[in-house]
C-alpha cells in the first residue's frame, strides 16, 4: 500500500506542472516552426506591398498569412485567450478586404493593430 501512495501526490504535481507549461508557452509557440508559419514575416511583406502599392503581391502575402494563421492558431488555442484568437483572425480577414478594395489607410491600420495583437500575444 506504501508503495503506491507516492503517486496520489506525484500524478496530481506532474499534471499541474503540465498545465502551467501549457498556458506559459504562447510567447514560444506563436513563433515560426517551419516556413508555413512565418505569419509575423508575412505581416512585414503585406506592409511593404501595401505601401508601394503592388496589390497582386499584397493578396498571395495576405493569402499566406492566413494560412500561417491556421497552423498557428493549433498550437496557441490553449495558451492564448480565444478573444485575442478572434481579433487577430478579425485583423487579418480585414486585412484581405482592404486589399480587395486596395484601401490602403484601412490595410495598414490593421496591420499595426494586428502588430499591438501579436506583440501582447501570450503575455
Amino acid at each position: 500500500m506504501k508503495k503506491q501512495s507516492w503517486l496520489l501526490y506525484a500524478i496530481p504535481i506532474v499534471m499541474l506542472l503540465l498545465f502551467t507549461a501549457i498556458m506559459v508557452s504562447g510567447t514560444w509557440l506563436k513563433k515560426p516552426f517551419g516556413t508555413q508559419d512565418r505569419l509575423f514575416e508575412s505581416i512585414q511583406l503585406l506592409e511593404k506591398h501595401v505601401q508601394d502599392k503592388q496589390w497582386t503581391k499584397a493578396k498571395s502575402q495576405v493569402d499566406y498569412a492566413m494560412q500561417a494563421w491556421d497552423r498557428i492558431v493549433n498550437r496557441i488555442q490553449f495558451s492564448v485567450e480565444r478573444e485575442t484568437i478572434y481579433d487577430i483572425l478579425g485583423a487579418l480577414a480585414r486585412m484581405q478586404g482592404g486589399i480587395a478594395a486596395k484601401d490602403d489607410q484601412a490595410i495598414m491600420e490593421e496591420i499595426y493593430y494586428f502588430y499591438a495583437l501579436w506583440d501582447n500575444l501570450g503575455d
